[in-house]
């Protein structure tokens, strides 16, 4: 497993994102940048509140977070 930035995080969503909403989870983002689940799960709680172009909100916790994931409104 390689080692990831934040900002590897943050492309990723940016690229994923679109106008209708994406549901993700760090175990599926991870495997996707070949990284920790663990790692990207601190990243997505970190760039939650810091991105301006997608919407990233806590949709729900069963086994573990679901996150949702769409383009910002401008």
């Amino acid at each position: 497993m390689s080692n990831i930035s934040r900002q590897t995080v943050h492309a990723y969503l940016v690229e994923t994102a679109s106008s209708e909403p994406t549901y993700l989870r760090a175990r599926e983002i991870a495997n996707d940048l070949d990284a920790s689940p663990k790692a990207v799960a601190q990243y997505l709680s970190q760039l939650q509140d810091g991105l301006v172009d997608v919407s990233l909100e806590q949709w729900g916790r069963s086994k573990s977070t679901t996150w949702r994931l769409e383009v910002s409104e401008s």
